[in-house]
């Protein structure tokens, strides 16, 4: 079996398969015929850039992981029938995986036929019907981790140490994910050229998200907090300075020996909010980097926020998943209490 993916990069002889027989009997010159090869390798980068690198990693391993289960049982994984794909979709629900994973390595599935100019067997409504099953068994309500407040949060920021490079890096991280309610890889995606001076604080350009993928971008205002709570303007103009950061990505790692390396993964995010935490008394395992995004818009909600403010901030798309975070937001007076 073929091991390569279809989500690889043509070759050279690949490319100039694509090349288009010119409708005159005439042959293409050789000028003419490298100026298409190129074009065709602009729309391969084009392609490859429809989705987030995330996502197409996460395609290409659940796609390996499908061809691997087809081997084992002699079926054919491209083109798989519509019974190969149901029989494997059904293989991982009986495993235990979550629905999200189940959901995903369909569509990675679907994916790979489109990339091959295939339909997907996954389409079919038998497979359809399967997926629903699987959707009514298993269930589709993800597990959330626990939003941080504002409460914990000062807690947490005021056992961080400031006279380390860890530290300034730290408390601006979580000051800055939590005042604008950003998601980890928004966070470690910010640079030094997305920041700006603002007359109440800073305007901080989220330049690309989960939402926005082809980089419309967004400002929004990092203001400046009001004595004595922790200012996120501050603490990062602190990091800055002492980082020396002029250009580039704003949040980096820090070295044993505190100096300033390479850019922060999203991954670190979660991490570093976890140990944070875990200095205040808090329990990690409760928390996850999507704590600080959360955290800000159920504290919004909470705080007698409209939710159109709060979405203002958010730039929440699916309007059911941000009216979860008010309703988790409201307290005691906001509903009918019976006893």
């Amino acid at each position: 079996m073929d091991a390569s993916t279809p989500d690889e990069r043509l070759d050279e002889a690949g490319a100039a398969a694509l090349v288009p027989v010119p409708q005159s009997s005439s042959e293409l010159s050789a000028d003419k015929r490298a100026e298409l090869l190129d074009l065709v390798a602009a729309m391969d980068d084009y392609a490859a850039a429809a989705q987030a690198a995330n996502t197409t990693r996460a395609y290409s391993s659940d796609w390996r992981q499908f061809e691997s289960w087809c081997s084992r049982y002699g079926l054919a994984a491209l083109p798989a029938e519509p019974q190969t794909a149901a029989l494997y979709l059904t293989w991982l629900a009986r495993r235990g995986l979550k629905l999200s994973t189940v959901r995903r390595r369909a569509a990675a599935i679907t994916r790979a036929h489109r990339v091959a100019g295939l339909g997907s067997p996954v389409w079919d409504p038998r497979v359809i019907t399967v997926l629903e099953g699987i959707a009514r068994t298993v269930g589709a309500a993800p597990a959330k981790k626990v939003a941080l407040l504002r409460d914990p949060l000062l807690a947490t920021i005021a056992r961080i140490d400031v006279e380390t490079s860890s530290g300034l890096r730290d408390r601006a991280l979580l000051l800055v994910g939590f005042a604008l309610g950003l998601r980890r890889s928004e966070l470690v995606a910010l640079t030094v050229e997305d920041l700006s001076p603002a007359a109440d604080g800073m305007l901080v350009l989220v330049s690309k998200s989960k939402t926005d993928q082809v980089g419309v971008g967004q400002r929004l205002l990092l203001v400046y907090a009001e004595a004595p709570r922790p200012c996120a303007v501050r603490a990062l103009r602190a990091w800055l300075d002492y980082a020396g950061l002029t250009t580039g990505p704003l949040f980096r790692r820090v070295t044993r020996t505190e100096a300033i390396s390479s850019p922060l993964s999203a991954q670190s995010v979660a991490l570093i909010l976890k140990r944070r935490v875990k200095a205040a008394g808090l329990d990690p395992a409760a928390f996850a980097g999507h704590s600080l995004r959360s955290g800000f818009a159920t504290q919004a909600a909470r705080d007698g926020h409209r939710a159109e403010q709060i979405a203002d901030v958010t730039r929440h798309r699916d309007r059911r998943v941000l009216d979860g975070y008010i309703q988790a937001g409201r307290g005691a007076r906001d509903i009918a209490r019976v006893l």
